[in-house]
């Protein structure tokens, strides 16, 4: 980011003047400025938008600026913002005392606008700087997912976390297809756009939460959290059918050539106290060779089968009985609806740090805020109201990830994909299972939370 106009600021402060002084001068400095008049509606902004700084004042009633300050630190989704402090003390015990908590600055009141303009630039620019940083450090150069060591980092927090809850993880492992013979007879310029095309379809396949990574130089792993094995094998067939479906345009002097892949996946499931990142890895390894021994261009599921007491490779013919259940459909977090139905319960409160009171209190305000989205996307579909209706999905989208309405969230995610792309002939359809999950969503906040509404 080099223009002031593409970062948002937080500015909080209990005292109404001075919060209106700072959004003028930043808004004439050319932010995007959002206020909030204490520390509780600051933490609230932040679980819904994202902010690339905070401007905190010290001193405010209720929850006070180095509470406020703990708590963003706290959060590892909001750690990496850069937080300066705003004081009219000279008291230099509580300023040293923000320093320490992760305070990246501080400006006395009343602010002198230039060096508080210096001091955000400063910050804005380590902070971004540490981003690329950890990036690089992460992600895969060529494909921009994670790397081998991230994802088996990540993957483990997610089968720790699956370990204490007594839930279900998935693991795939994917392998393209003859990969070789694309960098012998096209050029590993081709074969890199293989590699970033294959990355693309993971990415627009799985969810947002799930974890993609690239750990060899054609294979790529997905970690699928509260998944059962069911719903991933169907999310590994999407992504096998959307490659094989897909054209990868080669140029040439007189002509462009078509080239089109395959890949093969294994597939292993897990729910066990002691499931093991290493051992659901090797298993799903073993059935991503069987797949490639068997014909390749499939998915093939090893079933830990712990009772039993051995490893065993599920038939071909057992995949097509999961396929031939039911209809395809979208990937969904869990089949567990908890205390609200539509709601991961366990995946809402983890946002908040595990504060039950605290989440029935975000729920109370999804509730208020988006109890009407149905009606209201629906209207702006109606008027064809472009503008509004990018705004409520979007917002809904974003809102039904951070309560754990997974379900609503992937409608409301394939929704925003037609919305950004102007495919208006796919609105009402799209829109449908959204309205029907909202619903349901309200109506389990409703009934569990009735003396709070």
């Amino acid at each position: 980011m080099e223009d002031s106009d593409q970062y948002t600021i937080l500015a909080v402060d209990d005292a109404k003047d001075s919060l209106m002084l700072l959004e003028f001068d930043l808004s004439e400095s050319g932010y995007q400025v959002i206020t909030a008049e204490s520390g509780e509606a600051a933490l609230t902004v932040l679980k819904d938008i994202e902010v690339n700084l905070i401007l905190l004042d010290l001193y405010m009633p209720g929850i006070s600026g180095l509470q406020t300050l703990q708590a963003v630190k706290e959060d590892l989704s909001l750690a990496h913002i850069p937080v300066i402090m705003l004081s009219a003390s000279g008291n230099e015990e509580p300023i040293v005392a923000a320093l320490e908590l992760g305070a990246d600055d501080y400006v006395t009141k009343p602010y002198l606008l230039n060096v508080l303009l210096a001091r955000m630039k400063n910050s804005l620019r380590l902070m971004e700087k540490t981003l690329e940083l950890e990036s690089l450090a992460k992600i895969d150069h060529l494909t921009r997912v994670n790397n081998r060591g991230s994802f088996e980092e990540l993957t483990n927090k997610m089968i720790n976390q699956a370990n204490r809850e007594g839930r279900t993880v998935s693991i795939a492992m994917f392998d393209l297809d003859f990969f070789k013979q694309v960098n012998d007879n096209h050029g590993h310029e081709i074969g890199d756009k293989a590699l970033i095309d294959f990355a693309s379809i993971l990415t627009d396949t799985f969810r947002e939460y799930d974890v993609i990574g690239r750990v060899g130089g054609e294979e790529f792993a997905v970690c699928l959290p509260h998944t059962s094995i069911e719903d991933a094998f169907r999310a590994c067939e999407r992504c096998r059918n959307s490659l094989a479906n897909h054209i990868i345009y080669i140029p040439d002097e007189d002509q462009e050539h078509q080239l089109s892949l395959t890949v093969s996946i294994g597939l292993t499931a897990d729910s066990s106290p002691d499931m093991d990142f290493d051992q659901m890895l090797r298993l799903a390894d073993q059935g991503l060779y069987q797949a490639k021994e068997t014909g390749r261009n499939k998915t093939v599921i090893v079933d830990n089968a712990q009772n039993a007491g051995r490893e065993n490779i599920a038939a071909v013919d057992a995949e097509q009985k999961i396929m031939s259940s039911s209809e395809d459909k979208p990937l969904e977090s869990s089949s567990e609806d908890g205390p609200f139905p539509g709601i991961d319960y366990s995946l809402g409160v983890k946002n908040v740090l595990g504060d039950d009171d605290l989440f029935n209190e975000i729920l109370v305000m999804f509730h208020q805020d988006h109890g009407r989205d149905d009606k209201n996307i629906q209207q702006a579909i109606t008027e064809n109201d472009q503008k509004q209706l990018k705004h409520l999905v979007h917002t809904l989208k974003g809102v039904s990830c951070s309560v754990g309405a997974m379900t609503l969230f992937e409608y409301c995610k394939t929704l925003d994909v037609a919305v950004n792309d102007q495919d208006v002939g796919q609105y009402q359809t799209l829109f449908n299972p959204v309205g029907q999950e909202l619903v349901k969503v309200m109506a389990g906040v409703e009934s569990r939370l009735a003396d709070k509404l």
